[in-house]
């Protein structure tokens, strides 16, 4: 009896320590992976506990599901299993608060503490419009500015008025997808192929980031990818449909749980467009996982493919764009334009925390592309293959009244590419004249290092040293064309020491204020280092330069449901690019152009937008409505800038004039509703003032508004299927405006055609997103 009385005993002693066993965990953002501090952590409607500093908790096992809330940040329901040690929660931010930013890739940091002006753009943010054409969202930022040359492709991003200095895709600030650089060593930005419809986060670091990012004046734009927000096993299907043949779909498969999240994703997209021979059709696969090994260490693996196609009609001048003519240049309608991309991306990203001291992040990139692009009076046909690698190693020393944070890192970038041109007229090939193959060589070393001090204080401080190199081969440099002039070279740029410090006062826990100063550089591309017409390499050629001062003021208030940011800045830049007429001593013709360093800008401008956001705990009819107001002013002026490095009677000065291409005054307004019932609605009003588009200010665009909404419905259907209807109106007041202008057209004999315009009336869509979770 007695050895009986003793087995229960035990037995019952087992039973008890078995249920006060805790399951622990770790709360993280899904994209900067940095801790969630002050998650709550619920079973049904009872608190059970909260995440401490470092997102961690710990609470009793025999809770089967959890529901993890936090602000900022959508609910995430979990399933507690007895055998994990540790289950790790990953949480998407609205993007509604100053949440946490991944400027620097070793350490996130809140955006609160970030002495630079940042927009972070969410999933709400992404989708508040179609969801498919980004300068929607991206243009709502005081300070951005996109455009587009084609129905899907085409894109030129101007921040802070620096990047508008090409026709033709992007320059002047660099682009990355899930780490990935976007941007080639050259520094050519080329978005045609990017599935914005799948992505999850933007973040936009306006002005040089150099310390960091290596070239670029205008800034910095990282994408990432949509990652899974439910644990579990979930299909979905997005359909979209509107005006003049728009159709889109997503097929996507996900799956999350403590230890990895993984995406699978088909895309296919087909516009037939408003305008004459200016069709896009697009195809996208894409996958992305996340892999936690354990609590210290994580790999992120990217992949994906994409094919596509977009239409080239040419420009309208000024008159037919005011008669809202439907037509295109004859030459690219002979030639029947296009321009098409087949491009595929794999990367490899690994975090680890060796100890409470040091972090790292390495990652490892490859991607190419093929070009084929039909234009007014040629046919190219381009190759490129792009790979390099980063690594940051986070360093962190905390006191009781100071802390020291700080970066050190590389990065490395080539490309090699093969480029063709041949003639074309009526859409029939002509002889090749145009063979080149072209190695560039980027790589930077950087270090940022940021010391706190009592009362507030914050002083951040780093540098970067930036190598290129060119290196150019002229294949049609042989017997065969003896009248060739040779364009082969090699150029090495003298390295670029951009530094930046600032210092940032908290005034308390939800507000901050900051002033800074920092350089940027931004390098020639190969076609304005190399002078085609005498066979030589531009020695003489300097990378363009910039040094910005900014003062600025963020955060939160009446209890973070207001939000705002505001920025003061004057960017100083120098050594502009501009081409030089070379003429005939004797007759003063004109032999050949090459670029030169001529002169500079002054861009002087103020930021600012404002938020509030009521979330009700207990609504009667609004879950959320939240109203906000971004503006944008720009006084940006040319300095001892001229027409060309001749100094002769033909030397025009523009000094004083003000820079074309920017509009003075950008202003955006918008409300989103969300009703208790699922019931939302999504509203922006977006106003672009009249602009220069000559450097003699001699020429204007016109200032137009556009007015968009979309009103869509979600609700859960049991405890499996999720939908979302919506439908939407982009142009609603039938406004004439242009989705990109040429800028610095000849004027002196016809009318040249610069203006890409915009649907003449309102477009409208409609779709619906039907998701199952297993």
């Amino acid at each position: 009896m007695k050895k009986i009385s003793l087995l229960v005993a035990s037995l019952l002693c087992a039973l008890y320590a078995y249920t006060q066993q805790s399951l622990k965990g770790r709360v993280y953002d899904l994209y900067t992976l940095s801790p969630v501090k002050g998650a709550g952590i619920y079973s049904g409607d009872q608190l059970l506990t909260t995440t401490d500093i470092a997102g961690s908790f710990s609470i009793s096992a025999h809770y089967n599901r959890l529901l993890v809330k936090a602000s900022g940040y959508e609910p995430q329901t979990v399933r507690a299993k007895d055998s994990s040690p540790l289950i790790l929660i990953g949480l998407a931010a609205t993007s509604y608060n100053l949440s946490e930013v991944s400027v620097n890739a070793a350490k996130p940091r809140s955006n609160l503490l970030l002495p630079q002006s940042v927009a972070i753009l969410g999933r709400k943010e992404l989708q508040r419009n179609d969801g498919i054409f980004p300068e929607y969202a991206l243009n709502l930022i005081p300070g951005v500015r996109m455009e587009k040359r084609t129905m899907a492709g085409g894109q030129r991003i101007t921040l802070r008025g620096y990047g508008n200095g090409t026709n033709f895709n992007g320059t002047g600030y660099k682009a990355y997808l899930n780490g990935i650089p976007v941007t080639d060593a050259e520094g050519t930005t080329i978005l045609d192929d990017i599935d914005f419809s799948v992505l999850g986060r933007m973040e936009v670091i306006k002005g040089p980031a150099s310390s960091l990012y290596g070239s670029g004046i205008g800034g910095v734009l990282n994408m990432y990818t949509l990652k899974p927000v439910l644990y579990g096993t979930r299909i979905s299907q997005e359909t979209l449909a509107g005006s003049y043949g728009l159709f889109r779909t997503n097929t996507r498969l996900e799956y999350a749980d403590d230890k990895s999240s993984i995406m699978l994703n088909y895309g296919h997209q087909n516009y037939d467009s408003y305008r004459i021979n200016s069709a896009s059709k697009k195809d996208f696969v894409s996958f992305i996982g996340d892999f936690h090994s354990n609590e210290k260490q994580t790999f992120s693996v990217y992949a994906a493919y994409n094919n596509s196609n977009d239409q080239l009609a040419g420009q309208l001048d000024s008159s037919q764009f005011a008669q809202k003519k439907d037509t295109g240049e004859v030459p690219y309608l002979k030639n029947k334009g296009y321009v098409a991309f087949e491009t595929y991306r794999a990367g490899l990203s690994h975090q680890y925390a060796l100890s409470s001291h040091v972090s790292n992040t390495t990652s490892a990139y490859f991607s190419g592309y093929k070009q084929s692009q039909a234009f007014a009076a040629g046919l190219s046909s381009n190759i490129a293959q792009n790979f390099g690698a980063r690594t940051a190693f986070g360093l962190s020393f905390s006191g009781r009244t100071v802390a020291l944070n700080g970066t050190v890192g590389t990065e490395y970038q080539k490309t090699n590419s093969f480029k063709k041109s041949y003639a074309l007229a009526n859409a029939v090939q002509g002889a090749l004249t145009g063979d080149l193959e072209l190695s560039v060589m980027q790589y930077s070393l950087f270090t940022q290092w940021e010391l706190k001090l009592p009362q507030g204080f914050f002083i951040t401080a780093g540098v970067s040293n930036n190598y290129i190199e060119y290196s150019i081969t002229d294949r049609l440099t042989n017997t065969a064309n003896p009248t060739h002039k040779d364009q082969s070279g090699h150029k090495t740029f003298t390295p670029v020491l951009t530094p930046q410090v600032s210092v940032l006062k908290t005034l308390n826990e939800t507000v901050s204020i900051y002033a800074g100063i920092s350089k940027g550089y931004s390098p020639p591309v190969s076609g304005q280092v190399v002078i085609p017409q005498i066979g030589q390499v531009n020695t003489d050629l300097r990378p363009e330069k910039a040094v910005q001062y900014e003062v600025g003021a963020k955060g939160s208030l009446l209890d973070k449901r207001l939000s705002f940011q505001m920025t003061v800045f004057d960017m100083e830049i120098r050594d502009k690019l501009t081409s030089q007429a070379i003429t005939d001593n004797n007759t003063g013709t004109v032999l050949y152009t090459m670029t030169t360093n001529a002169g500079g800008q002054q861009n002087r401008g103020v930021e600012a937008g404002i938020a509030y956001t009521l979330e009700p705990q207990h609504p009667h009819v609004f879950s959320l409505v939240r109203p906000f107001v971004n503006y944008t002013y720009s006084s940006f002026t040319y300095r001892e800038f001229k027409s060309d490095n001749n100094n002769n009677a033909k030397t025009i000065d523009y000094s004083g004039k003000k820079a074309s291409g920017i509009a003075p005054h950008l202003f955006n307004a918008g409300v989103d509703l969300e009703s208790e019932w699922g019931v939302y609605l999504n509203t922006t009003l977006h106003y672009v003032d009249r602009m220069p588009i000559t450097y003699d200010n001699a020429h204007y665009a016109d200032a137009y508004t556009l007015l968009q909404a979309k009103l869509g419905y979600r609700h859960d259907l049991g405890r499996h299927f999720s939908l979302d209807v919506f439908a939407g109106s982009n142009n609603i007041t039938g406004s004439r405006y242009y989705t990109m202008v040429f800028l610095n057209a000849n004027y002196t004999a016809a009318p040249p055609n610069i203006y890409l315009p915009g649907p003449y009336k309102a477009t409208w869509y409609g779709g619906f997103n039907l998701s199952y979770k297993f």
